[in-house]
């Protein structure tokens, strides 16, 4: 039996997942506006703010999901040394993926660059400068020693 057959199939991706497609007609769908935009579901948090912070980041992970998904595929697609200028532009398009994904992160936690933000949502907080905010005011109620 060869080694690729004896591995699982993948499953199909869901519709959350951060794949080409479906993230890019969410960055769509979150850039105009729309109420069919998808809610992201973030594992590792329940947070609201980081979950709309990744809502509002949709646009630069598409973007990097395009590059990594062009570099992966010419990476593919390069078979023999006489593609190498294949293989250099696959790695290009990857490492441009990179650049994208902290941009994503920026936005997720900062809310910056505002260009990148879609329009009706640049008037929020990034979800690390809403916990500043929380952790730098006072508690109400509460003395100095946390009673």
């Amino acid at each position: 039996m060869p080694w690729h057959t004896s591995f699982p199939t993948p499953s199909p991706p869901s519709s959350r997942a951060g794949w080409t497609c479906s993230s890019s007609g969410a960055a769509w769908l979150h850039w105009t506006g729309s109420d069919r935009a998808p809610d992201i579901s973030v594992g590792y948090s329940w947070n609201p703010s980081v979950v709309s912070g990744h809502e509002r980041g949709i646009v630069a992970l598409a973007a990097s999901a395009v590059c990594l998904t062009v570099g992966v595929a010419a990476a593919t697609a390069a078979e023999d040394v006489a593609r190498m200028a294949l293989v250099h532009v696959s790695a290009l398009f990857i490492l441009g993926s990179l650049p994208w994904a902290a941009l994503h992160l920026t936005i997720a936690w900062f809310n910056w660059p505002k260009a990148l933000v879609p329009p009706r949502r640049r008037g929020e907080s990034g979800s690390v400068t809403e916990w500043w905010r929380q952790r730098a005011e006072p508690d109400k109620g509460r003395g100095r020693d946390g009673r």
